[in-house]
């Protein structure tokens, strides 16, 4: 009796060493929305100015890969220094992770409806597990994925109900909007499965702070030129949402990869599903015009069912 306490606690234990920190890092990034939607007010940035947004992106990921950075030399008294081919790897991840990732999402963000845009970036968890299972060995889709997945698009369909029969939803399709979203999940699809791989020999922590600051750059290159040079004008209260998104990003994607790392990839990005529900419970609790709907409490259970389903025993990454 005593031994089966003792295994069932253990059961718990592991599995809240899941939830508890990939609930904690979509708690982060769905506290990104609302922290951008007062940056662009205060910075003056139109939804249509989409090389700003990449200048405002860039510093953010640049200032959270210094943070990583700083975190490091507190810690470790030193800077992890890569060798030979790890640095064509932090690039590539930089790459896909942050560069075009976020460049594509931004430029979607901006051609494409609210309710389509929420939709269709949800689709990240779907993109991952298809690819786990076509790229690695024990990551393969079963039943509970598949019912999982389709609970968890049909609460996230269901939170924005009320917007889609508002005629928020539309079936106009373009590549510089739909396409654009479309593009930046797969290449948040293809960082997870790439930075699973990376992780094998370089800790979640380097590769995040490499990577940041690389793609970054990359995205602060884009923008700049785009947008003709610097044009921001910040003040004290942009100044600190910078700060805050970018300890903010700091903290969430080391957290989450090392979760990947850990975990089977699937078993970690179906959490993804909980951002724009933390979202719209956040906003409704800061913006006025955004209310809590019926809707969206009813969502939260389908989240809960699909979370469950997609996690029923996750495989560790060492095992067969």
């Amino acid at each position: 009796m005593g031994i089966q306490i003792i295994m069932d606690k253990k059961k718990v234990m592991d599995k809240l060493a899941l939830i508890l920190p990939a609930a904690f890092c979509c708690f982060l990034w769905a506290t990104a929305i609302p922290t951008l939607k007062i940056s662009y007010k205060l910075l003056e940035i139109p939804t249509d100015d989409i090389f700003n947004r990449f200048v405002l992106a860039g510093i953010r990921f640049l200032l959270a890969g210094l943070i990583i950075g700083l975190y490091l030399l507190f810690k470790e008294k030193k800077i992890t220094i890569l060798k030979g081919s790890q640095w064509k790897t932090v690039i590539i991840f930089g790459l896909l992770n942050t560069t075009l990732q976020y460049m594509f999402f931004y430029t979607g963000i901006g051609n494409t409806g609210a309710i389509k845009s929420v939709l269709i970036d949800t689709s990240k968890p779907l993109l991952v597990v298809i690819l786990a299972h076509l790229l690695t060995h024990n990551d393969k889709i079963n039943v509970n994925k598949i019912v999982g997945l389709l609970i968890g698009f049909a609460g996230i369909l269901l939170a924005n109900i009320e917007g889609a029969v508002g005629g928020g939803l539309n079936l106009d399709v373009s590549f510089i909007g739909e396409g654009s979203l479309i593009i930046s999940s797969v290449a948040y699809a293809l960082a997870v499965i790439y930075g699973k791989k990376a992780m094998q020999s370089i800790s979640s922590v380097v590769l995040n702070m490499y990577q940041m600051v690389i793609g970054s750059i990359m995205l602060l290159i884009v923008g700049l030129i785009g947008a003709g040079g610097f044009n921001l004008v910040f003040n004290v209260q942009s100044i600190l949402l910078l700060i805050y998104s970018a300890f903010l990003s700091a903290i969430a994607f080391v957290v989450w990869y090392g979760l990947i790392h850990k975990y089977n990839a699937s078993s970690v990005a179906i959490y993804i599903f909980l951002v724009p529900i933390f979202g719209a419970i956040i906003s409704s609790t800061i913006f006025p015009e955004e209310h809590l709907s019926i809707f969206v409490v009813m969502s939260i259970i389908l989240m809960v069912i699909s979370i469950t389903l997609v996690n029923k025993n996750p495989r560790l990454k060492g095992e067969a």
